[in-house]
C-alpha cells in the first residue's frame, strides 16, 4: 500500500506541472486573454490559403517571426482592409480555421498588448464580434493553475515527509 501512494506522489507532480503549463498555454490564448479591451483599428474580411494546426509553442511565419503561443489552427490569410488594402497575415489562435480556406470571414484588427515581449502593442486579427471573455476566462485560469500547483505541492510534501520519515527511521 505505501508503494501505491509513492507512486500516486510522484505522479501528482508531472500532472500538476501539465495542469499549470495547460492554463498558461492553453486557457489564456482560448480565452484571448491578450485582446482583451483592445481597441479595433482596421476592419475587412479575410480569406484564409492554409491553415495548421500548432502548439504548445509555434514558429510564426509572419515577418515579425515570432513565436505563437498555446494549441490552435495558425492560418495564412489575405486580407483586404475597407481602404481596399489588401495584405497576407497569419491569423493565430484558432480565429480562423480549415473550414474558412477560400471563404470569406470578415475579421477586425486589434492593437493587443505585448509589454512581455518589449514592445507596448502589435496588431493582431481577429473574427469579427470576437471579444476577449475575461469574466469567464480568469476564474478558469486560477481554478486550472491552482490545481496544478496543488498537485506539485502536495504530491512534493508528500514525498519528502516520506523521506525524512525514511532516512530518521534507517539510522
Amino acid at each position: 500500500m505505501g508503494f501505491l501512494r509513492v507512486v500516486r506522489d510522484v505522479l501528482l507532480v508531472p500532472l500538476g506541472l501539465v495542469l499549470f503549463l495547460s492554463g498558461i498555454l492553453v486557457v489564456l490564448p482560448f480565452f484571448g486573454m491578450a485582446a482583451a479591451g483592445a481597441e479595433v483599428t482596421s476592419h475587412g474580411t479575410a480569406v484564409a490559403q492554409r491553415c495548421r494546426f500548432a502548439g504548445p509553442i509555434a514558429d510564426s511565419q509572419a515577418p515579425e517571426r515570432g513565436n505563437v503561443l498555446g494549441f490552435g489552427h495558425i492560418c495564412q490569410a489575405r486580407v483586404t482592409w475597407r481602404d481596399g488594402t489588401t495584405e497576407l497575415r497569419e491569423v493565430s489562435g484558432s480565429q480562423l480555421t480549415p473550414d474558412d480556406i477560400g471563404t470569406e470571414v470578415a475579421v477586425v484588427e486589434r492593437a493587443v498588448d505585448d509589454s512581455a515581449r518589449g514592445s507596448s502593442t502589435r496588431s493582431q486579427v481577429f473574427r469579427a464580434g470576437y471579444e476577449a471573455n475575461m469574466w469567464l476566462g480568469v476564474p478558469v485560469l486560477l481554478v486550472v493553475c491552482g490545481l496544478g500547483l496543488g498537485c506539485v505541492v502536495f504530491g512534493v510534501g508528500d514525498l519528502r515527509r516520506r523521506a525524512k520519515a525514511g532516512s530518521s527511521g534507517g539510522a
